[in-house]
């Protein structure tokens, strides 16, 4: 796909209500969507050379709009959920686009437990690193495995495993570094076979 054919997928002054879970209903001078890594390349890309700034978004659970955007929204959509297996667990490989929520039924439905006390928590997956979410005792850390950005200025993905996110409570080194011109791709989930359950303390 051309790049020109990329910014078909651009809207001009179109509202943002329905991408944030305030509901703000302000506008965005574009949004556009990106279903795969090209895409994300493409429009940044386009959005730099026209001097816009750019806003990339995942489900806007952690964005409060005050006013209209001056520039391009940028949607990560990247979708797909991969599973291998090993004698010790199931790997999952997940687009940072991916419905949250979608992903703990997805595992949960298939006989992989691990992610149950993070059900309900809105958000795309992508998302779940930066903050590190967390529930009923169970946080992504105790769960990631990796974390795949892809540097947008220059096209080269890195893959930071779990010992270098430096996960604190609801903070990582995504909220720190690899921000302005970064993106997360993928991330990447281990899910114990020898599987116990989290029970939240009651007092």
């Amino acid at each position: 796909m051309m790049i020109e054919d990329r910014l078909t997928m651009m809207m001009d002054g179109m509202s943002v209500k329905q991408l944030n879970t305030f509901a703000i209903d302000t506008t965005a001078q574009q949004i556009a969507t990106a279903h795969n890594e090209d895409d994300l390349m493409a429009i940044w890309q386009a959005a730099k050379e026209r001097l816009q700034p750019i806003l990339l978004l995942g489900g806007g659970s952690n964005v409060l709009f005050l006013d209209s955007f001056a520039g391009t929204v940028l949607l990560n959509r990247i979708n797909g959920i991969e599973v291998h297996e090993d004698t010790d667990a199931w790997h999952l490989h997940v687009g940072a686009g991916e419905d949250w929520h979608h992903l703990v039924c997805f595992a949960l439905e298939r006989g992989m437990p691990g992610l149950e006390n993070l059900a309900l928590i809105p958000g795309r997956v992508g998302s779940a690193p930066i903050q590190n979410i967390g529930a009923y005792g169970i946080e992504v850390e105790t769960v990631c495995e990796y974390v795949d950005v892809l540097d947008m200025d220059h096209g080269k993905k890195i893959r930071l495993f779990k010992d270098e996110c430096r996960f604190g409570y609801r903070d990582s080194i995504f909220k720190h570094h690899y921000r302005d011109s970064y993106a997360i791709v993928a991330v990447g989930f281990v899910l114990a076979k020898t599987w116990q359950p989290v029970l939240p303390t009651v007092t």
